[in-house]
This record gives structure tokens, sequence and C-alpha cells, in this order.
């Protein structure tokens, strides 16, 4: 989910102002807001309960981990 959203935001990254919020449906850059509030209206308003990406540009992509899963203590269905 989002595959191509995420796509549209690493390919605009650079021409996109750092620390404002992008809101992507689909393969468009809907547009940039400042907090991710608004932007989340726009999209509710705009495209309703279909889904869309709102997404902070940042210079530094965060690492999303899960410590449960590293450690094992949870385990996650294989792909294959």
């Amino acid at each position: 989910m989002f595959e191509r959203e995420i796509e549209v935001y690493f390919k605009l990254k650079n021409d996109l102002p750092l620390g404002r919020v992008v809101l992507i449906h689909d393969s468009d850059l809907i547009g940039v807001f400042d907090t991710d509030a608004e932007a989340v209206r726009e999209g509710t308003r705009r495209f309703g309960r279909e889904p869309f990406l709102v997404r902070q540009v940042r210079a530094v992509e965060p690492v999303m981990s899960n410590p449960a899963l590293d450690l094992g203590i949870l385990r996650a269905p294989s792909a294959h």
C-alpha cells in the first residue's frame, strides 16, 4: 500500500521544501502544507475514504524498526 505515492515522494523530494508536509494521491502531488492536520483535512475533503499519503519532507528519512521483531520476541510471517 502507498508504493506509488512513496515513489512520487522520493522522485520529487529534492524539489520540495524541507519541513513542510505534502499530500500525495495516486501519482499526483496534490499540495504542500504547513501542518499534517491541514494536509489530512484537504485529503479527506478531496478523496474521502480513499487512501492518500501525508508526509513531512525531511533531509534525512527516519529509520523505522520494531525492537520486538529484531529481538525475536514477535515473529512476522515470511513473504515467501
